[in-house]
């Protein structure tokens, strides 16, 4: 089984947004705060001004800082909890490809397989075009969702969950870290399989926006919202202070279904592409959630997707999985990790404040 890498600057808490949803942790590498460190000329002068004033006593001894503890986070920048984060997941990512004459991709967590995405045959590419020309029917209403949610739609999750980002700084920080590990994973599975976009197929699918730089299957977007729904469903359940959760849940369910749609919408994925990327989503979702050591979480469910010719619904995802080519494997379990547990209290903390 081959390990994966680190995918060096995806972007991150305190940036989201970036080409494809892709959002970022400070950047991911701190450098954009780094770099930008402002007037040291200024500073230094002040300094100088302000030395003479203490002379040179001696300095008193200070306490040290607790070593190797998740209490120390919250003094670190974002980009930094950000690094931490993504050393915890992917040092347990792997995946490994199929055969030539039987291509697919299964991804693994922890030794464990996760999801397994058979590769779409160009004839089924090709009937797929036909559904691609049709959604574009819908551009004039949907023109304003579609270019807001480039970059991942933090604020749609916001306007259901009545976050506010002086107030759920580290529920949103917990939403862009689970959006952030999507897009690994999704990029993993885009490079295997290799999924031409659908107007590199059909010259008469001319998208709405910037195709992307990266292939089709799956859709990062789809990974990405289905991923981010599992974790609020689960920590705003956690919270218990929604008296209409329920009501709550089915609408955010009913948007990562629109922003995947988008997608098919803009003319940039297939309809098959937000199944492959549903199913991801959902399964990296439980697996955030076991991380973060939630209690009463569920095992992680296995999933393979096998496209046929099918539009996407969250109805048909939910309700109708396996006759759409969706199957479920095994369920495991995934231990919790320090930094994943620390920013879960962080966020399960802030429920007072809804």
């Amino acid at each position: 089984m081959a390990q994966s890498g680190g995918i060096g600057g995806i972007g991150g808490i305190g940036g989201i947004g970036g080409i494809g949803g892709i959002g970022g942790i400070g950047g991911m590498t701190g450098l954009g705060g780094f770099l930008g460190a402002g007037d040291t000329g200024g500073l230094q002068g002040t300094a100088e001004s302000l030395l003479h004033r203490v002379g040179n006593g001696v300095v008193p001894a200070g306490d040290a800082l607790d070593y190797n503890q998740t209490v120390n986070n919250d003094r670190w920048a974002a980009w930094v909890r950000g690094s931490l984060y993504l050393s915890e997941f992917l040092s347990q990512v792997g995946y490994s490809a199929g055969s030539d004459t039987a291509p697919a991709i299964t991804l693994s967590f922890a030794g464990n397989d996760l999801v397994t995405l058979d590769r779409p045959s160009d004839a089924l590419l090709a009937d797929q075009c036909v559904l691609v020309q049709n959604y574009a029917d819908l551009r004039a209403d949907r023109t304003a969702e579609i270019i807001s949610q480039l970059g991942f739609p933090t604020e749609y999750f916001a306007m259901i969950l009545g976050l506010h980002a002086g107030q759920h700084a580290k529920t949103f920080e917990l939403i862009t870290v689970t959006q952030v590990m999507a897009a690994h994973m999704a990029m993993i599975a885009k490079h295997a399989l290799a999924i031409r976009r659908p107007d590199q197929l059909d010259g008469r699918i001319q998208p709405m926006i910037p195709t992307p730089g990266h292939g089709s299957f799956p859709s990062a977007h789809a990974t990405e919202a289905y991923a981010v729904m599992t974790v609020m469903e689960g920590l705003t359940g956690s919270w218990g202070s929604f008296k209409d959760q329920a009501d709550r849940m089915k609408m955010l369910r009913g948007l990562a279904e629109r922003i995947a749609v988008n997608r098919t919408v803009a003319g940039v994925h297939f309809p098959i592409d937000s199944w492959a990327g549903a199913a991801l989503g959902t399964a990296l979702g439980q697996v955030v959630l076991q991380l973060c050591g939630q209690a009463g979480a569920s095992a992680v469910q296995a999933l393979q997707y096998t496209p046929g010719n099918d539009d996407f619904s969250d109805y048909q995802f939910t309700q109708q999985a396996a006759a759409h080519g969706l199957q479920q494997g095994a369920t495991f379990s995934v231990s919790a990790t320090d930094h994943f547990s620390w920013i879960w209290e962080k966020a399960l903390a802030e429920t007072q404040k809804v």
